[in-house]
């Protein structure tokens, strides 16, 4: 379920107070629009640059997800924003990052993103999950969405994002950004890949084989076991089937049209 957003200034005044010990004096105050799971979205101006920051009541059931980004942040540095800080206050729970110029990418056939998002999902299958950090496991998350034989194929080292949509895919200067590492989980390297291609087809307006062939650019794709995928795609199919059930409504429904569109090509395909 979304959360309701509030503007900084509703924050309460001991909190204001921790934020602009790190701060210093803010110039202005801009209340982010997008996103549904941050009850503050805000960029910061100071006279030290600007900063975005995000949190949630330090008693709500998805705080964790404060605390998962903050603790993977420094391990995703050159693919994400820096974490500037994660500042737990008044009841609230706050992380800051470097604040981005740019805009949500483009998925749809002939966008100058899709190069881009291709190179930063590549190197982003080459970064290795930390060790002592809290992390989901792929094959665990997926345990009630395939068969107990096809989870080995989604089991591995990678530190894989799991939620490219275009909200969480930053454009600027030529290059990308993923931004919100909620959903951060430990798996094999070419997921990201797969998760993406559903995309591709949901909000980009994709074939199957076309979103399998911007998907493709991506070694560790190209070099997944067909029965991993053909797995995967299955998996896809029933979590969205899920989602759309639970929380009927036309995004929802548009995604999982896509993940059941990539499950019947590589039905076909097989």
């Amino acid at each position: 379920m979304p959360t309701d957003r509030i503007d900084f200034a509703d924050l309460p005044d001991d909190v204001q107070g921790s934020v602009l010990a790190r701060t210093g004096p803010l110039l202005s105050v801009e209340t982010v629009s997008s996103g549904f799971n941050s009850a503050i979205s805000a960029r910061l101006t100071t006279k030290q640059g600007e900063v975005y920051v995000k949190g949630l009541p330090a008693d709500h059931p998805r705080v964790w997800t404060q605390q998962r980004e903050a603790v993977v942040g420094p391990y995703v540095s050159g693919v994400s924003p820096r974490v500037r800080w994660h500042l737990q206050a008044g009841g609230w729970d706050l992380v800051a990052f470097d604040a981005l110029d740019g805009r949500h990418a483009h998925y749809a056939p002939g966008s100058d993103d899709l190069p881009l998002v291709a190179a930063t999902l590549e190197r982003l299958s080459g970064l290795c999950a930390p060790d002592g950090v809290e992390l989901k496991d792929a094959g665990h998350r997926l345990r009630e969405h395939a068969p107990a034989a096809s989870l080995a194929h989604f089991t591995g080292d990678a530190l894989c994002h799991t939620d490219p949509n275009p909200a969480n895919v930053m454009v600027g200067q030529r290059r990308v950004w993923l931004v919100d590492w909620a959903w951060a989980t430990r798996g094999a390297p070419w997921l990201d890949a797969g998760y993406w291609l559903v995309w591709l087809i949901a909000e980009g307006g994709h074939s199957p084989e076309s979103a399998e062939q911007w998907a493709s650019r991506i070694p560790a794709f190209r070099e997944a076991p067909e029965d991993g995928l053909n797995a995967f795609a299955a998996a896809n199919e029933s979590v969205w089937a899920e989602i759309a059930e639970e929380s009927p409504n036309s995004w929802t429904r548009s995604v999982h049209t896509a993940a059941e569109a990539w499950a019947a090509h590589r039905v076909r395909s097989a």
